[in-house]
């Protein structure tokens, strides 16, 4: 068999052994065993992760790519002959299909030794997972002597065939919260003599609504939500604690620092309007994805007639592969992988899977960078 059937096999046994960011042993195991069939010589980096150079038959630029390795603590549950083995972990974002995809490009390249310069694989442990395998990879040289860096994501959304690739930002600075708000308990029937904490929360969660709509601007882009609210331990008690978390998304530094002053001024404002206190924790997340105009441009050009490439909105989603992009030019993109059906499962979901057309397809998007 060709790489273009191998690329579905490499996925389909992949999907089969998850691990999580930093466990990635089989995984590892597994890539190793695959890129020195290929005749390469692997590199172990960043704990379980891998990179590998492959060689042109002329000189010329050094491109890296990559692909993330980690699975989701899941408990899958879709009908597929090659089901996860690992009891509570699953790939539920693509990224058995995003290893595959590169191991396809390498056996191709090795196979044909057709391209100029140096093409560095890589395969980068924990995305899933702040704060992300990329800044331990980066720190151990994995972008040494790079001239510009590439990445795909599988995305369900949208059809085989369709790539989503566009300069400037591609996705977003992925920031969390934590408010802890201090009241005073007592028995439910005396509110008076109380400062209800979970009151005092649930005002918050509504205060904190008005930060898009009310404190930023009509064209700047932000996404506030609250995802827990906690308090209380009986239902004739009132709580003197509770705790809100939450998730914030921007596209710039200027709006993400203003959210953030926001959070802090509203719930702490929100908790002094009933005499009580509220401490904030905001943790910034992985940073904006900003694609390289040149080689996003270059790259899209390279990709007309193979796909259609649209250049979508900015994606809410957060992306770790944001730090290559900070210290070397480059572009990521998305790659379609709906069910022909239209049946996809979203990502991280315990149903999701990928169209499998989109492999050989993704390993020629892949190759295309190289050229970019």
């Amino acid at each position: 068999m060709g790489w273009q059937e191998n690329v579905i096999q490499y996925r389909r046994d992949l999907h089969r052994i998850p691990e999580l960011g930093f466990q990635e042993t089989k995984t590892h195991a597994y890539l190793w065993d695959r890129l020195t069939s290929f005749g390469l010589e692997p590199k172990a980096i960043g704990g379980t992760g891998i990179m590998a150079d492959i060689k042109g038959n002329q000189s010329g630029r050094t491109v890296a790519l990559r692909a993330d390795m980690d699975g989701l603590p899941l408990q899958e549950e879709t009908a597929e002959p090659f089901i996860s083995e690992h009891p509570g972990v699953m790939h539920a974002c693509g990224h058995d299909g995003h290893m595959a995809i590169l191991l396809g490009l390498a056996e191709r390249l090795t196979g044909e030794r057709n391209f100029p310069g140096t093409v560095r694989v890589f395969f980068q442990p924990s995305e899933e997972k702040l704060p992300g395998g990329a800044p331990t990879l980066i720190e151990e040289g994995v972008l040494e002597g790079v001239d510009a860096v590439y990445g795909l994501h599988l995305w369900a959304d949208d059809p085989v065939g369709w790539v989503g690739l566009r300069p400037g930002p591609m996705m977003a600075n992925a920031d969390q919260f934590t408010i802890r708000i201090h009241g005073v308990g007592g028995h439910g029937s005396q509110p008076q003599v109380t400062k209800d904490a979970v009151l005092i929360a649930s005002q918050t969660v509504v205060n904190l609504q008005t930060i898009v709509s009310r404190r930023l601007g009509a064209f700047e882009p932000a996404v506030v939500t609250c995802g827990t609210i906690k308090g209380g331990q009986n239902f004739n008690i009132i709580a003197e604690t509770a705790e809100v978390t939450g998730t914030v998304r921007t596209f710039s530094l200027e709006t993400q620092a203003t959210v953030e002053e926001e959070i802090t001024r509203i719930a702490q404002r929100t908790a002094a309007l009933y005499d009580a206190s509220a401490e904030v924790d905001y943790v910034k997340g992985y940073p904006v994805v900003i694609n390289h105009e040149r080689e996003a441009n270059a790259w899209a050009e390279n990709l007309r007639g193979l796909v259609e490439v649209e250049g979508p909105e900015p994606n809410p989603g957060g992306e770790d592969f944001a730090y290559y992009l900070q210290h070397r030019p480059g572009a990521f993109l998305f790659l379609g992988c709906g069910q022909d059906d239209n049946s996809s499962a979203p990502h991280h979901s315990p149903h999701f899977t990928v169209n499998e057309r989109a492999l050989p397809l993704g390993v020629e998007v892949l190759y295309r960078a190289i050229e970019a």
